[in-house]
C-alpha cells in the first residue's frame, strides 16, 4: 500500500516512530528511512517532519517482506524523504555510516572493511556527514553539517586518527574554533571565537597538554583573564584572586541555602570590579531563583552589556521574562517561615514586545550552543520555532 503525503498518517507515523524505538513496543515492526533500516533510537534533533516526507509505504505481506529481506518483521514502514527522491542515483549509491557496522575499530560494509566515499544523512534527508574511508578507517577530510546545511565541523584524519586542521562552526556558519591535531593530540595554537569573529580563547598545546598560557577575551577584544601553565599546573590570573574568592563564597552560601549571603558576595564582587560580567550574571541568576524577576533582568542586562555573547545570560534573561509572567498573580500552595511554594502556569500569554525579546535571546543562545530540552520547549511554545531547524 502506498500513501502519498496524508498529513494525519504522517503525524501518527512520526509519533509511533519515536515511541516504538524508545519503548520497544513491538519488536516485529520496523522502519526503513531512505532505504536504511532504523536500528538505534534517533538522537534529539534528528527527527522527521511532515514537510520532509515525499511518500510512505507500509508492507505487511509476508512474501513481499521476504523478497525485500525483512522476513523477520510482521510489518515494515518505508519512508522516503523529498531530499532522497531528489538525489541522483550516483549519490544514492554512496553508502552511509548508518548502513555499516563497526568492528574492532573498522567500518564494515556488507561484512568487509570499506574503502570509498561515505555520506550520511539526518532522517529528514538532509546531509549530516561526508568523508572517506580507507580499509574501514576514516582518512582525509570529514565534514559534519547542521540540519540547516551549514558546516558544523571540518576535521582531518589519517588512518582513523585526527591528524591535521580542525575547524568548528556556529549554527550560522561563522567560525567557532580552529586548531591542529598531530597523531590524535592537540598541537600548537588553538583559538576559539565569538560569532562576531573576535578571538574568545587563545591557548597553546604540546602533545595534547596545555602549555605556556591561555588568554580569554570579551567579544569587544578586552582581555577577560589570563592563566599560566607551569609544570603541568594551571595558575589563575592574580588580578582576579579577590573576585574569585568572593564568587566562591557566593557559590558556597547558595549551596548552603543562604541566598541573601550569596547575593551579598556577588554585590561585593561587583563593587570590587564593576566590569566583571560573571558577577552580574551570578547575581541575576540568584535573583531569578528567588523569583525577583525585574532585578534579575536588570543584572542580566548589565552582564550582556559587558559581554553580548554570554550564552547562559541570554538563556536566563529569556527565562526571567517567561517566569515573570508564569508567576504573575500566582497562588500560594504552601508556606512556612522558611519556604513559600507558589503555583505557576506552564504557558502564558505575554505582550508581543516581551515575546520578541524572549525569542531574540533564545535564538542567540541556540546559536551559541544551548540545545537543552528547556530551550527546545520554550522556542516551540513562545516562538513557534523548531530549534533543530534553525
Amino acid at each position: 500500500m502506498i500513501v502519498n503525503k496524508p498529513a494525519y498518517i504522517l503525524v501518527i507515523f512520526c509519533l509511533t516512530f519515536i515511541r516504538t524505538l524508545g519503548q520497544a513496543v513491538d519488536p516485529k515492526v520496523a522502519y526503513v528511512v531512505d532505504s536504511i533500516l532504523v536500528i538505534q533510537d534517533p538522537e534529539k534533533g534528528d527527527d522527521i517532519l511532515n514537510d520532509d516526507v515525499s511518500d510512505l509505504s507500509i508492507v505487511r505481506n509476508k512474501d513481499s517482506l521476504k523478497l525485500l529481506g525483512y522476513e523477520q518483521f510482521d510489518m515494515v514502514s518505508f519512508v522516503f524523504t523529498k531530499a532522497y527522491r531528489g538525489r541522483p542515483d550516483s549519490i544514492k549509491a554512496i553508502p552511509s555510516i548508518k548502513s555499516m557496522q563497526q568492528k574492532d575499530g573498522l567500518w564494515l560494509f556488507h561484512g568487509t572493511p570499506y574503502t570509498g566515499r561515505i555520506i550520511s544523512y539526518y532522517y529528514s534527508g538532509r546531509k549530516q556527514v561526508e568523508g572517506y574511508l580507507v580499509n574501514g578507517k576514516v582518512n582525509g577530510i570529514e565534514i559534519l553539517y547542521y540540519q540547516n546545511g551549514h558546516e558544523s565541523l571540518e576535521r582531518e584524519y589519517r588512518e582513523g586518527k585526527t591528524d591535521g586542521v580542525e575547524r568548528e562552526y556556529y549554527l550560522d556558519g561563522s567560525i567557532r574554533q580552529e586548531g591542529r591535531y598531530v597523531a590524535g593530540k592537540e598541537e600548537g595554537t588553538w583559538k576559539s571565537y565569538f560569532p562576531n569573529g573576535q578571538v574568545k580563547l587563545y591557548n597553546n598545546y604540546r602533545a595534547g597538554e596545555l602549555v605556556d598560557s591561555a588568554i580569554r577575551y570579551y567579544s569587544t577584544g578586552i582581555v577577560r583573564d589570563r592563566v599560566f601553565i607551569k609544570n603541568g599546573k594551571v595558575i589563575s590570573d592574580p588580578r582576579l584572586t579577590k573576585i574569585s574568592q568572593l564568587m566562591a563564597k557566593s557559590a558556597e552560601s547558595d549551596k548552603e541555602g543562604d541566598g541573601k549571603a550569596a547575593i551579598g558576595y556577588t554585590t561585593k564582587a561587583i563593587q570590587y570590579d564593576s566590569t566583571y560580567a560573571d558577577a552580574y550574571f551570578s547575581r541575576g541568576t540568584l535573583e531569578l531563583n528567588d523569583l525577583r524577576f525585574d532585578e534579575a533582568i536588570a543584572d542580566l542586562d548589565k552582564a550582556l552589556t559587558i559581554e553580548p555573547f554570554m550564552e547562559v545570560a541570554l538563556t536566563n534573561r529569556a527565562f526571567a521574562r517567561i517566569r515573570k509572567y508564569q508567576f504573575k498573580g500566582s497562588r500560594t500552595l504552601s508556606k512556612n517561615k522558611d519556604v513559600e511554594v507558589l503555583a505557576s502556569a506552564d504557558k502564558v500569554d505575554m505582550p508581543p514586545a516581551d515575546v520578541e525579546k524572549i525569542c531574540s535571546d533564545l535564538g542567540k543562545a541556540v546559536l551559541l550552543g544551548d540545545k537543552s530540552d528547556m530551550m527546545r520547549e520554550a522556542l516551540n511554545n513562545y516562538c513557534h520555532t523548531n530549534m533543530d531547524r534553525l
